[in-house]
């Protein structure tokens, strides 16, 4: 399996049932993401996006077609070494109750990162900040599973799982809905921060959150299973279809001088 992805992935004509239904959440389903490259997914829910991760990880596999890593089907590769060069966090991360620093660093049982990795993990996930305010700092036990431990927040969780996946040096970065408990202040902060995390590396987020999409280098959009609309945020913006409905429409929710403020702090 390449090391590090050259042409990209590619899904071809990809038919797919969840187990115990005859209905497709795919069907002849075909996409290529091309490498190196931050690319969004954004749609409705049940659109098939998380299939398509679930798909990547090999947790199923289609029925018909192929998913290919720069051209090699990835049903030639182990599960143990596809899964070596992806860093996945889906949109409700494990909690691992142990100390902070122990969290971080089950990113990787074949490596034993160093503290100062595991500090550096924590700043570029933004969680830095409020470990070092825990009582015994990274050697504070997490949740409430032992007397004295810390329970966090949703965000806070969150972070700590981001911090486990900057700890990993894979060539593919799958991300479900990574910012669903940040505001949007603190989403504009992650995505600068992932950017450069994330360079040279071919990384595919979902989210339903335009303020993380508006800042990708491509979007797709997914509705009923397939890809409607493709682009660049200005570009989907100035096509007036399902994207800038859906974009005029979370704007307007959030109120004309909130929403001019947050383009502007993320863009």
């Amino acid at each position: 399996m390449p090391t590090v992805l050259k042409m990209g992935i590619e899904f071809r004509n990809v038919t797919f049932c969840y187990p115990g239904s005859d209905r497709p959440a795919l069907k002849d389903f075909s996409l290529t993401l091309p490498a190196n490259k931050i690319i969004v997914i954004v749609g409705t829910n049940g659109a098939g996006k998380t299939t398509l991760l679930k798909l990547l990880c090999r947790f199923y596999d289609p029925q018909s077609g192929s998913i290919t890593f720069d051209g090699q089907d990835i049903k030639q590769f182990s599960t143990a070494d596809l899964w070596r060069r992806l860093t996945v966090l889906f949109q409700q991360p494990s909690r691992y109750f142990a100390t902070a620093g122990q969290s971080i660093a089950m990113s990787n049982l074949e490596t034993e990162p160093s503290q100062s990795q595991i500090v550096e993990a924590a700043r570029f996930a933004g969680a830095d900040d409020f470990i070092s305010r825990l009582p015994c700092g990274y050697d504070t036990e997490l949740g409430k599973w032992v007397s004295g431990g810390v329970e966090l927040s949703g965000g806070e969780w969150q972070r700590v799982a981001m911090a486990r996946a900057y700890l990993r040096e894979s060539s593919v970065i799958l991300l479900d809905e990574p910012t669903s408990f940040l505001d949007s202040w603190n989403e504009a902060d992650w995505f600068d921060r992932f950017r450069v995390w994330s360079a040279g590396r071919t990384s595919l987020v979902i989210t339903h959150r335009f303020t993380v999409a508006m800042r990708a280098d491509i979007i797709f959009v997914m509705d009923g299973g397939d890809i409607i609309e493709f682009g660049s945020h200005q570009q989907l913006i100035e096509r007036g279809g399902f994207y800038a409905q859906s974009w005029d429409s979370q704007m307007s929710a959030a109120g004309k001088d909130q929403g001019s403020q947050l383009i502007a702090g993320v863009l």
